[in-house]
């Protein structure tokens, strides 16, 4: 086991040499590999090289399968099947972002695919040989979204979406779903024909996947707005408090690690400081040798009755 730093966290980590089978390949379902392969096989049947399981070059991420597209473009491809923390998912792929990997995630569950920290594409939950059967069509049932711009004038029902009141003469963007067959879109996505936009339509943003030509009319119709920000509309629970659940792997070079003796105790507020007296509250302080009698406030200080304002001796 090793402990180290991660975003100022103290983490415990198998060793590489264990890790690397456990975390990749050995704990995998035989439908998660299924998808792998099938994800490869329609990038080279595209005329694509992909490969399952390689770093990007900083290694800092892992996909399932990287997939080289026209253009340079690096497409990864992530199938996500069982249960797992929307956090983990949003750091992973925007650390895919960072290392310039557009991730394709895939999941057959559907309350997964609710979180929307990435746009997922949902299939249906599909038995092994289904998905392993080359002529299977296994279309994508969510993450897909044609754009259709609607200009606002007197052919346009309603108000203008933004104003609210009138027509503004511009274009307004729609979406509606779209399905799309798993390997005509991993060869598309690979060739540069669909990418992950984001859109806003009226006062909603998200993200989702579109045909590029779709998404280059929306950004020409939108081109004096913001690009929109997509905020996620749930927030995952800490099932474990504040610590991280996941099992990492430390790589050198990515992840220092630091000896147990030398990682710091948990951070606590100091104790408020006391001024230190040798006299005691609600003792009398009369005298160049304090009194010490049991004592009530005064405007002067603490004095018994012998010393009190006003006392005759």
């Amino acid at each position: 086991m090793y402990l180290y730093r991660r975003l100022g966290r103290v983490v415990a980590s198998h060793t590489r040499s264990t890790a690397e089978d456990r975390h990749y390949g050995a704990g995998e379902s035989d439908q998660h590999k299924a998808y792998k392969a099938r994800a490869v096989r329609a990038a080279e049947e595209g005329g694509h090289s992909a490969v399952q399981e390689r770093p990007s070059r900083d290694r800092k991420i892992r996909s399932d399968v990287l997939i080289r597209g026209a253009d340079g473009l690096l497409l990864g491809f992530e199938s996500q099947l069982s249960k797992v923390n929307p956090r983990d998912i949003a750091a992973r792929d925007a650390a895919a972002q960072r290392a310039g990997v557009e991730d394709a995630w895939q999941t057959d569950s559907r309350a997964l695919a609710k979180e929307s920290v990435v746009p997922w594409l949902r299939t249906d939950r599909q038995p092994l040989e289904l998905i392993m059967k080359r002529d299977s069509p296994l279309p994508f049932r969510g993450g897909i979204r044609r754009i259709d711009l609607i200009r606002c004038d007197e052919r346009h029902p309603g108000p203008c979406p933004k104003r609210r009141t009138g027509k503004c003469g511009g274009w307004h963007p729609s979406t509606r779903p779209a399905e799309r067959p798993f390997d005509d879109f991993i060869r598309d996505a690979a060739s540069g024909l669909y990418v992950r936009a984001k859109v806003k339509v009226k006062r909603l943003a998200f993200e989702c996947w579109t045909p590029t030509a779709d998404y280059d009319a929306y950004l020409d119709a939108t081109a004096r707005e913001a690009p929109p920000e997509v905020s996620s509309q749930r927030h995952a629970r800490r099932v474990m408090g504040d610590g991280d659940p996941t099992c990492r792997v430390r790589r050198p070079g990515f992840d220092d690690a630091v000896p147990l003796a030398h990682i710091p105790p948990p951070w606590s507020a100091p104790a408020p400081r006391v001024r230190s007296s040798s006299l005691y509250r609600g003792q009398c302080g009369a005298g160049v040798t304090p009194c010490g009698a049991p004592a009530r406030l005064y405007a002067c200080g603490w004095r018994c009755d012998t010393h009190k304002p006003g006392a005759t001796t």
